[in-house]
């Protein structure tokens, strides 16, 4: 297990690994529809190509604190363009390649990137493409970030610890999305005390079946291994029977329940195709108890459930012993403190109920260019998670619900206002509210309470119709209901709870919509 403490960046662990084990293998890429796969990556190799990258982007005029957005899909090449940006001093942004062009244009607005890599820019509108200069990446066009021998040369020197790497977006009430600027000192901070708790070697080999526009496919599956020194078996998008194809030859699996479930569906997810696992993971959302016994039956080992924010990076682990309680998010890192507060932000004692505050190196330091947002800091530096929970006298962080109306659908956030707002320029709805709800596949499901003009009545073909343009797949709602009037409180306020009691069986009645 390597060290992290001795290198501030991922950059340099992987170097590290480059000049001591040039010829181990770092990364395998395996497309879909393909068997056969790639050859290993070494290290080496791996190391030389992020050097290329960064001395391209410097060619290309990016300097130290640019924003670099990325709308790609998922390639091991595309993790050494990740890289490659941090180690040209740049802040990678990463942006889901199946957002519509409103989507990817609201990211762009905030986050003035000097450059946007892209391989289907010709899906943006023409006003998203004005607002940044586009190159491709690996795509064999004139427009290719490495062609005209761009790949050669001299870039400045490493960032350090303090300096942006990544900006995630999150969002807020609003629908505003939020970015959430991590330091190279936060990102090793993490991946160091996980990993260590972990366990990942150079031994390990982790199979990635993960989105990697988001925490958990980009920072924990793919930058966590590799800066340990281990491998990583990366493919292009989840398919169950690629996976159970490709499991025994991975020692770590990191997956969401949403995938779990898709596995236990096919008799051949099995101890045997198992049987090199030493380590399971699940996050994003929370395994069922009859979820995580299934999955202890068929595959041997217990399945680690571990909790965290994009504005935290991961801050607790069940241990990887088989003594994980069923229904806990764990304990926390040894870099983390957590408490469990009152309204007024008062420490309560063990067993009861609060908000979950916590303090780590790995919390960012505030949102990009969003100074008033700063009531999720306490004076003493702990972060509100939005979370309520309970910790036990053992020291287990048990979730209980959220203070913020966050849904996550199969491992995806979705913000509930963003959702409202574009249902809300649908002719004919006067007011939308959008709530998750248990689902047995996803684990919430996107419910839209929907009312209307009673002068032009609205259809689910025209709300699925104007979602689908819109919002990206994860965020549209798989149930619609059409109401005459919404449950209030005396403020007016549209009482979401009262809705979530209602509908809590709609995905799994015979009729999900109405």
């Amino acid at each position: 297990m390597t060290n992290l403490k001795q290198f501030p960046t991922l950059s340099q662990a992987l170097a590290h690994h480059a000049a001591t084990r040039p010829d181990a293998p770092a990364l395998s890429f395996h497309p879909a529809n393909d068997e056969a796969g790639s050859d290993w990556m070494t290290f080496g190799e791996a190391n030389a190509q992020v050097s290329a990258i960064a001395a391209a982007l410097r060619q290309h005029g990016v300097a130290s604190g640019d924003r670099v957005a990325v709308r790609l899909g998922k390639s091991a090449v595309g993790l050494l363009l990740f890289l490659g940006v941090l180690r040209a001093g740049a802040i990678y942004v990463p942006v889901n390649p199946k957002f519509t062009s409103r989507e990817t244009g609201i990211l762009l607005e905030d986050a003035t990137p000097s450059l946007l890599i892209d391989n289907k820019s010709a899906e943006l509108d023409d006003a998203v493409r004005e607002k940044v200069r586009v190159l491709g990446f690996r795509n064999g066009e004139s427009d290719d970030l490495m062609n005209s021998g761009r790949a050669t040369g001299a870039v400045a020197e490493e960032p350090g610890s303090n300096d942006y790497a990544a900006m995630l977006f999150t969002s807020g009430t609003t629908g505003r999305p939020k970015g959430a600027p991590l330091t190279h000192g936060n990102l090793m901070s993490n991946i160091g005390a996980l990993g260590a708790v972990w366990g990942i070697s150079p031994g390990d080999r982790v199979l990635h079946v993960l989105p990697v526009f988001h925490a958990h496919g980009l920072f924990i599956a793919a930058a966590l291994p590799l800066a340990h020194g281990a491998s990583v078996i990366v493919t292009e998008n989840f398919d169950a029977a690629q996976t159970i194809r490709l499991l025994p030859e991975a020692t770590v699996f990191m997956a969401v329940p949403a995938i779990y479930t898709r596995l236990v569906q096919r008799e051949d997810f099995n101890q045997a195709a198992c049987r090199h696992l030493r380590l399971a993971t699940s996050g994003s959302a929370p395994l069922s108890p009859e979820l995580f016994q299934t999955l202890r039956d068929r595959m041997g080992i217990y399945v680690v459930e571990r909790y965290g924010l994009t504005e935290t990076s991961i801050l607790t682990t069940n241990p990887i012993d088989g003594s994980a309680r069923v229904g806990s998010v764990g304990k926390p890192l040894p870099t983390v403190e957590l408490r469990i507060a009152d309204e007024t932000g008062a420490a309560l004692p063990p067993g009861e109920v609060g908000q979950l505050h916590a303090r780590t190196p790995s919390t960012i330091r505030g949102y990009w260019n969003r100074p008033e947002l700063g009531d999720e800091w306490s004076e003493d530096g702990f972060f509100d998670t939005g979370d309520m929970g309970r910790i036990d006298e053992d020291g287990f962080v048990w979730l209980v619900g959220r203070k913020k109306e966050l849904i996550i659908s199969g491992g995806y956030n979705v913000y509930p206002r963003e959702v409202e707002n574009v249902l809300e320029t649908v002719p004919g709805v006067d007011e939308a509210a959008v709530l998750g709800v248990p689902h047995p596949d996803f684990g919430e499901g996107v419910v839209a309470a929907i009312k209307c003009d009673p002068a032009h009545p609205v259809s689910r073909e025209e709300i699925d119709k104007l979602t689908a343009r819109d919002l990206t797949s994860y965020k549209r709602p798989k149930a619609v209901v059409f109401l005459e009037e919404f449950p209030r409180n005396a403020m007016g306020k549209v009482m979401k709870n009262e809705l979530r009691q209602i509908y809590a069986t709609i995905f799994s009645d015979n009729d999900a919509s109405s």
